[in-house]
């Protein structure tokens, strides 16, 4: 409740270090305070791996990939906030493997950047199962599970599979969120291609239009970079360049 309390005060310039719970939940709302909740409990999952540039570059991507779900989801807080946290966790295979594992999955994650910066093909999950006894997704299917994860989000935490009935497009929406996350420059693998925010977004049309409004494309991508990078200063990781 303390963390908590601290970066409520931080971002939004609150006394929060001495409200109670409700006062908090009156200023913020049940949505923003899940959100940062749901934040601390993921960085302190993953702390141990911060000593690596990987780990950091790998937050820094996750809590990038949450804010860009967020932003491209339907308007209203609760399809935010389920849009949030299924960015947050929709790669939680990958996440539970290097946070058990730092400095083997950081070789594995600088390995797979010089493939891409080859253009060499690379199987990464049957270089995951040979390290590891199992792949990100086999790891994340047992997570959700032991986690107790709703029904709702498991596919998220998949192989995205589009069998599995999305009626309120969640999986679009992070596939969407995790491209714009590269695209503006906070990817993992320095070395992946981007893709273009217009092409990403064309599936989305509100969130197309949304981002049409905005009178330039440029304009939009920066106001992202800016939101991102001061949340990740907010959640405790100093500020890297992106977008190199």
């Amino acid at each position: 409740m303390t963390e908590v309390a601290r970066v409520v005060a931080q971002a939004d310039d609150h006394q929060a270090a001495n409200m109670d719970l409700d006062t908090i939940l009156e200023v913020l709302g049940p949505g923003m305070l899940a959100e940062i909740a749901f934040t601390i409990l993921l960085r302190d999952y993953m702390r141990r791996t911060f000593d690596l540039p990987e780990g950091r570059r790998y937050w820094r991507y996750t809590l990038a990939c949450a804010f860009c779900c967020a932003e491209v989801a339907p308007p209203s807080p609760p399809k935010r906030l389920a849009a949030y946290a299924a960015g947050l966790l929709h790669d939680i295979g990958r996440l539970a493997l290097m946070a058990s594992y730092p400095d083997r999955y950081a070789n594995l994650i600088a390995l797979i950047n010089r493939m891409f910066e080859a253009d060499q093909p690379f199987d990464i999950s049957k270089q995951e199962t040979l390290l590891f006894g199992m792949d990100r997704f086999a790891t994340g299917a047992w997570l959700a599970a032991a986690w107790d994860l709703p029904v709702w989000l498991r596919p998220v935490v998949g192989k995205f599979d589009k069998a599995v009935v999305d009626k309120e497009n969640l999986i679009e929406t992070v596939r969407a969120g995790t491209r714009i996350a590269n695209s503006l420059g906070f990817g993992y693998l320095k070395a992946a291609p981007r893709m273009e925010i217009r092409k990403i977004l064309s599936g989305l049309p509100a969130a197309f239009d949304h981002w049409k409004a905005l009178d330039q494309w440029k304009l939009g991508e920066e106001h992202m970079q800016a939101k991102i990078q001061a949340a990740l200063s907010l959640f405790g990781i100093g500020s890297e360049e992106y977008g190199s």
